[in-house]
């Protein structure tokens, strides 16, 4: 016989893992009160198991997508014409003008 202690311990490793769950050994291996206590605590750790994992992809994803702000809101000579204020026409005409200055009509 086994104490529910190491049996839920046993369960947690194995859930982790990835590996099948053999309930039959529990229930061959621990007393019949303790397999009841034993049935009813492991969907709590299911819930935990899963909790940790929203955790983490809610670390690595806020991770990427900081990362794809910081790239998608660089300021770029491509797209400056495409929002227009006083500052991009400026920017137009100077660009423009130096333009004119190196490629004018010759």
């Amino acid at each position: 016989m086994i104490t529910i202690d190491y049996a839920l311990r046993i369960y947690t490793d194995m859930l982790n893992a990835g590996d099948n769950i053999d309930i039959k050994y529990f229930k061959d291996n621990l007393s019949i009160n303790d397999f009841k206590e034993f049935q009813e605590l492991t969907p709590f750790i299911a819930l935990l198991k899963s909790s940790k994992e929203t955790d983490k992809f809610k670390t690595i994803f806020n991770k990427v997508d900081a990362h794809k702000e910081s790239i998608y809101n660089l300021p770029s000579v491509a797209n400056f014409r495409s929002h227009r204020n006083s500052k991009t026409d400026e920017a137009t005409k100077k660009l423009n003008k130096l333009f004119d200055e190196e490629f004018g009509d010759e």
